[in-house]
């Protein structure tokens, strides 16, 4: 509507586990799944089994979602339309990788990376329940030596080793005596597993229950003291080793249990902490009294959090360590924690008193398939290298170039090029494209969707043309995307006509670089920011995209749509019970980008009211004849053209929910007062002044209920489609500011009436206003003006030279009320409008809303002195009799 050839193309994305999980789950007839199907997804029960083929169940939601899609009313280019799993698709998705790996961006290396243990995957966030990307973290063993073996400590915190006064293990839980890195080491049995996956050669010896293992005593390799083995039931088995060593002084947990179980054990303290005592995790429980777990989670996260931004090491914190190791160690005396962590971090490594583990720091996360992920170091896997320096700064560059909305996500962006190093690029397992110079593995989903967008420019061309898999060539894709190459050459490699191969080239820089890419917030660590590196690696800065938009969740009625709560709606059930102009309006009007957007029923029912309305006009209109044009009309017009002004930008950056409350509630609100207006004038409202309004609101509200807009549209006499009219242009001589201004006025003076007959003891027959003098209105005028240039109340009084003090006295007064004034209120001040004439031009406004005789009237000493009442410039005495 603003000019512009708009491309909305859409395509299906196949690859990837969860389709071939889901799939696995309707073979073995799992109930949940087969429940959802049936009574959710409401999937006839004899198309239920099929679903068990991974294709099958692919093409059948995909049909689904595009027959959502259209009875949505989306804009879609369906020629377009693809697969990724289309031959022709997977050819660009090989040359993609062929660029990458050509620039050395593709490495085979050894890495971390979450996995699922049972079908022996990388696993990333859309293959998890859930979505949730797997978070890896690291944690430092640290070896205490036991007459059993070494139990290994997992902590965060290497800093507080001088401060540890026992071992804590779960007494209810079986450990495992295993042999790793040639040691014998106890760990839980869990614990044991999941090493297996990031360690070689890690051998179960024997069991041990936890129970016997707090009869034992272990060694603090850097203090050289032995400490206890205590039971703690709040151990975690699944984390880390399930070994945890206890600092009382600097650990909530470790306080708090500590004092149920060995309450004559002796503090130490480590890091110094301004504000807090010897012993900030004492102090922190002492004074918040946890109840449970959760309690204590949070103390210990503020604990956590304070040491590490404000926390030193003690002075005598080197006192606590074994002679031989006090020369080396002296340099992390006083030093901040952040810098003390690395120290000892690589004090334990150097000496062979601990070493580095890797742990899912957000766990438990679970593959689709219903298995816990674990991290595996991965050896000899492909990876694409998003640490690779040179290609993070064309990133950021890129990123630095772009339209981010809303805004406030560039940081995400900025952290998560940041954070992004090496990610595994290809399966073993699930739908997609195999990767081309190794063709076991298959191409993930979230490395063969970076940059797609690129191929809709020309989906539609490679179908015309009829073109096969085979002739889409790597100098096919260099010519048409880079524009490389000698176009008769590439024609007499593929056997692809010059004109078409032109044709196609001429297609993509038409519509490229893509402007705005719409996604989820949740995407911005991973696809959003793989869609950022694979643009910069492949294509000139020119072809560079322009913009990202991202999306928060849909909520409904206020929870987190899932199959646990039942409280799935799949949006073809959802448009049959609200209609697809509803659902469209209440998901853009209750959030602004980047928010999670609440679809309820109210909101539902109140944008159903509103539509109603607007569609009813078309019947009023069909019944007026009055043609007068008097101030009901210079109102309306102006009101409708104020919209156009506010919500036009509003709409160019993005910001729909703002646009939408002022064209679908706004201006519901102005037509219920203009035709109010008119009817307090004893006469119908201008049919034509109406149709305008109505044409131009189908207009505004086209690119959000296309339905209506077009029903509207054609109701009012029109053959064309709506969507084609050109967006309504400002006009500025329609604005009449001061008429606007007039009847908020008249509006504010009604709520003030109507504020004082909710107390009325009486039955009211007639309202008085009276109204301030002229000159006041002057002088309220006045000390805007000096409020605005930065003047004081000093400055003001002197201005007007008051003969005494009972003048000095309400020039006061009037400054004071000036200072308190509101923005409404003050635009309507700059007006200087004479009001007592103001009160009286809308006089049969004001009686027709409260529904009895108004009388306006100057203010005088006399009424003063007969109501004990005051009256300031725009804000009157109101007198019920």
């Amino acid at each position: 509507m603003k000019g512009y050839n708009v491309l909305f193309p859409m395509g299906f994305h196949y690859t990837g586990t969860p389709i071939i999980t889901m799939a696995d789950d309707v073979a073995k007839g799992e109930k949940e799944v087969i429940d959802i199907f049936k009574n959710i997804y409401e999937i006839p029960p004899e198309d239920i089994p099929k679903l068990s083929d991974p294709l099958f169940m692919a093409n059948y939601f995909k049909e689904d979602i595009k027959k959502a899609m259209k009875e949505l009313g989306l804009s879609i280019d369906w020629r377009r339309e693809f697969t990724t799993i289309d031959p022709e698709f997977s050819s660009f998705i090989v040359w993609q990788f062929n660029k990458l790996q050509q620039q050395g961006y593709i490495v085979k290396d050894t890495h971390p990376v979450g996995w699922c243990p049972v079908h022996h995957l990388p696993v990333g966030m859309h293959d998890t329940k859930g979505d949730v990307e797997p978070d890896i973290g690291e944690y430092v063993l640290i070896y205490f030596e036991s007459e059993k073996g070494i139990l290994p400590v997992a902590t965060l915190r290497p800093e507080t080793i001088f401060g540890v006064v026992a071992v804590w293990v779960n007494p209810k839980v079986t450990y495992a005596i295993t042999e790793i890195d040639g040691k014998r080491m106890i760990v839980t049995e869990r614990a044991a597993f999941k090493l297996s996956f990031q360690i070689d050669n890690v051998k179960v010896l024997d069991k041990i229950s936890g129970s016997d293992l707090i009869k034992l005593t272990a060694i603090n390799p850097i203090t050289g003291q032995s400490v206890l083995v205590l039971p703690g039931e709040f151990v975690d088995p699944d984390m880390a080793t399930g070994v945890v060593m206890s600092v009382p002084a600097h650990a909530p947990f470790d306080y708090y249990y500590l004092k149920k179980v060995s309450p004559n054990t002796q503090i130490i303290p480590v890091i110094k902490v301004e504000g807090y005592g010897e012993f900030p995790a004492a102090e922190v429980v002492e004074k918040e009294k946890p109840k449970n777990d959760a309690d204590l989670k949070k103390l210990t996260e503020l604990v956590y959090r304070t040491e590490y931004n404000k926390g030193k090491m003690r002075d005598d914190v080197l006192l606590r360590a074994k002679p031989e190791y006090r020369e080396e160690l002296k340099g992390i005396v006083g030093l901040p924690v952040p810098e003390a962590r690395k120290i000892i971090t690589d004090f334990i490594i150097n000496h062979g008193l601990g070493r580095k583990i890797l742990e899912i720091m957000n766990r438990p996360v679970y593959c689709r398939c219903g298995n816990e992920v674990v991290v595996k170091i991965l050896k000899d896997q492909w990876f694409l290298d998003y640490g690779n320096p040179e290609w993070k700064a064309k990133a950021k560059r890129l990123l630095s170039m772009m339209r981010i909305v809303p805004e406030e996500a560039r940081k995400d962006f900025e952290y998560a090029l940041d954070w992004l190093q090496k990610r595994a690029c290809a399966r073993t397992r699930g739908l997609g494209t195999p990767l081309p110079w190794d063709k076991k593995w298959i191409i993930e989903s979230l490395s063969d969707s970076t940059i797609y967008m690129a191929y809709y420019t020309i989906a539609h061309k490679i179908k015309k043309y009829n073109l096969h898999a085979s002739q889409l060539t790597f100098e096919f894709w260099d010519y048409v995307m880079l524009g490389k190459g000698n176009v008769e050459e590439v024609s007499k490699a593929t056997n692809i006509p010059v004109e078409v191969l032109q044709d196609l080239r001429n297609e993509f820089t038409y519509w490229y670089p893509l402007d705005m890419r719409h996604s989820g917030s949740d995407l911005i660590p991973n696809h959003l920011s793989f869609f950022i590196y694979n643009h910069a690696a492949i294509f000139p800065e020119n072809l560079w995209p322009k913009g990202i938009a991202v999306n928060g969740l849909v909520l409904y009625e206020g929870k987190k749509m899932s199959k646990s709560l039942r409280n799935i709606i799949p949006l073809r059930k959802a448009i049959r019970i609200y209609s697809p102009d509803v659902i469209r309006i209440t998901l853009a009007a209750t959030a602004d980008m980047g928010s999670e957007t609440n679809f309820t029923e109210t909101v539902a029912k109140s944008v159903t009211d509103n539509l109603k309305k607007f569609y009813d006009m078309i019947t009023t209109i069909k019944g007026l004849d009055s043609k007068e044009f008097g101030v009901p009309e210079k109102w309306m017009l102006s009101r409708l053209y104020s919209t156009i002004k506010e919500v036009t930008p509003m709409m160019d950056e993005m910001r729909f929910r703002e646009a939408l409350n002022e064209i679908l509630f706004g201006l519901s609100s102005d037509i219920n007062d203009y035709v109010e207006m008119t009817k307090a004038e004893g006469r119908n409202p201008n049919a034509e002044v109406l149709k305008e309004v109505l044409e131009t609101w189908s207009k505004l509200i086209s690119p959000f209920a296309p339905h209506i807009a077009e029903e509207v549209w054609n109701s009012l006499g029109h053959n064309t489609f709506v969507s084609l009219e050109e967006w309504p242009k400002f006009d500025e001589s329609k604005v009449d500011i001061k008429t606007e201004v007039a009847h908020e006025y008249h509006k504010l003076i009604i709520d003030d009436v109507k504020a004082i007959l909710n107390v009325y003891k009486g039955t009211p027959k007639l309202v008085k206003i009276y109204v301030a003098d002229k000159s006041k209105m002057q002088l309220l005028i006045d000390a805007l003006n000096v409020i605005n240039s930065g003047g004081n109340m000093k400055t003001f009084i002197s201005s007007h030279k008051p003969k005494n003090s009972e003048e000095a006295k309400e020039l006061q007064k009037i400054f004071q009320y000036a200072q308190g004034l509101g923005d409404e209120m003050k635009k309507i001040a700059s007006y200087g409008f004479d009001e007592e004439e103001l009160v009286k031009e809308g006089l049969s406004y004001i009686k027709y809303k409260l529904g009895l005789e108004v009388k306006a009237e100057r203010f005088t000493d006399e009424i003063k002195k007969k109501y004990n009442k005051d009256a300031l410039p725009l804000r009157p005495a109101i007198i019920i009799e």
